[in-house]
């Protein structure tokens, strides 16, 4: 649960942020500024769901900055610890209190598995586990999809919905696992029509090529 409102200066300091996040996602793909948004709302939604106490500005702003660090493809292998400078920089030009400012950079740091530093308080927790919803859910399969030319179609969705149902027992709040099982229970059906078709569309082009002597 959130324990206070946020003061003047952090809602400001949040608009200037967001113009920031959004202007330096403009260019990116699956990590788009539309992810932000849905990490963010997924966030406010699990602080609103728990007992433990959350801090509103350290969510808030630790979940719009957390992928800025992709926003540099050179730095996506390590965009938290990346990112985590990014915030810090930006934070310090809003004179923060360094307390507030460290605790904004330890939830962009450790919200990835990637930065091999787990997270420790209850706001790096809720950020790892809305940024892992995104993953879940028809949307997380279609994000799965983008960029990805190594793999055909039905290859890489069937490791994105393996892997969600692998990763379920990552979640660290029983309201983010609750939620990730309905997105995965919803995608099932998707996922099991896209392979039909694609079976179907390789069978047929098979059998054009038989009756044409091709093969």
């Amino acid at each position: 649960m959130f324990t206070r409102s946020l003061t003047e200066k952090e809602k400001t300091a949040l608009l200037r942020l967001e113009d920031f996040v959004r202007n330096a996602h403009a260019n990116s793909d699956s990590h788009d500024y539309a992810h932000v948004l849905t990490v963010c709302k997924n966030a406010i939604n699990i602080a609103k769901s728990i007992s433990e106490p959350v801090d509103p500005f350290i969510l808030t702003c630790g979940t719009l900055l957390h992928d800025i660090g992709k926003s540099v493809p050179n730095y996506a292998r390590i965009h938290g610890l990346f990112g985590g400078a990014i915030a810090e920089e930006f934070l310090d030009g809003q004179h923060f209190d360094q307390e507030i400012i460290l605790a904004v950079t330890r939830v962009v740091i450790r919200h990835t598995r990637s930065s091999f530093i787990p997270p420790e308080t209850t706001e790096e927790k809720i950020a790892a586990d809305s940024d892992l919803l995104d993953r879940f859910g028809v949307m997380g399969i279609v994000r799965g999809l983008v960029g990805k030319v190594d793999r055909s179609m039905g290859e890489i969705i069937n490791y994105y919905y393996k892997k969600n149902g692998d990763d379920i027992n990552r979640f660290h709040f029983e309201y983010s696992k609750k939620i990730a099982l309905q997105k995965l229970e919803e995608t099932r059906p998707f996922v099991e029509k896209i392979l039909h078709r694609l079976e179907e569309r390789l069978s047929s082009i098979e059998e054009m090529f038989v009756k044409e002597k091709l093969i």
